[in-house]
């Protein structure tokens, strides 16, 4: 008898397989990042077809064939209209895609991420403050550091500037409001730190992530 589970998921990307399937990479809630494929998806008619689309947060309906997990069917939970209809929230959400994308092995359960990723992509879905949003880059990352075991507060420190010590202190302890307070961390230095984090990670994890490949509107 098959069991059928249901499951609810990020969009992280897709690709096409065949001439009407679409295979999905997913961040799932329970099982991490998976793919999937999504069978006669190009030639359907139904009009939820952008829940597999990437930044689509959806419930799949699955069950297992041997080690693979097989759709049966699929909801759309949220499609981030609001991100989708600003081109600078829409870069800075298929950054955090990308990021996690590289970040993420499949297999491996990773709740805390999953959490993350959802509050974060929800965040910019009603905060179009682009200071604010690039604040909540700065924190995905530090975030994601943490997570893999490469964040010491002292090697991150080591080569930023005074004002960039000051930001990344303030996000260790996790008082994001005084950082939106001080008017004089602004969106360059926010975007700076960005960047220097990003030198950090690749150095530790041989990953490399760039913000300006994402950023349609540029600073």
């Amino acid at each position: 008898m098959t069991k059928f589970i249901t499951n609810k998921a990020f969009v992280l990307g897709n690709y096409l397989f065949g001439e009407a399937d679409r295979n999905l990479i997913l961040l799932t809630e329970d099982f991490g990042k998976i793919t999937l494929t999504v069978k006669g998806i190009l030639k359907s008619k139904r009009r939820d077809k952008i829940a597999t689309e990437p930044l689509s947060y959806v419930e799949f309906l699955l069950y297992k064939k041997g080690e693979q997990f097989i759709v049966s069917d699929f909801s759309l939970l949220e499609s981030f209209e609001n991100i989708r209809k600003d081109l600078d929230s829409l870069s800075f959400a298929f950054y955090l895609l990308a990021v996690v994308n590289k970040f993420v092995f499949e297999g491996y359960h990773v709740p805390k991420i999953f959490r993350l990723l959802k509050n974060s992509l929800y965040y910019l879905n009603q905060e179009n403050n682009r200071r604010k949003q690039l604040l909540l880059l700065n924190y995905f990352l530090f975030f994601l550091m943490q997570e893999e075991g490469i964040f010491r507060i002292d090697e991150v420190l080591e080569h930023l500037s005074f004002e960039e010590k000051e930001i990344s202190r303030l996000l260790y302890q996790k008082k994001i409001d005084s950082i939106v307070r001080e008017e004089e961390y602004t969106q360059e230095k926010l975007f700076f730190l960005i960047k220097k984090m990003e030198n950090y990670i690749g150095e530790k994890l041989d990953i490399d992530v760039s913000i300006e490949q994402y950023m349609m509107g540029g600073l």
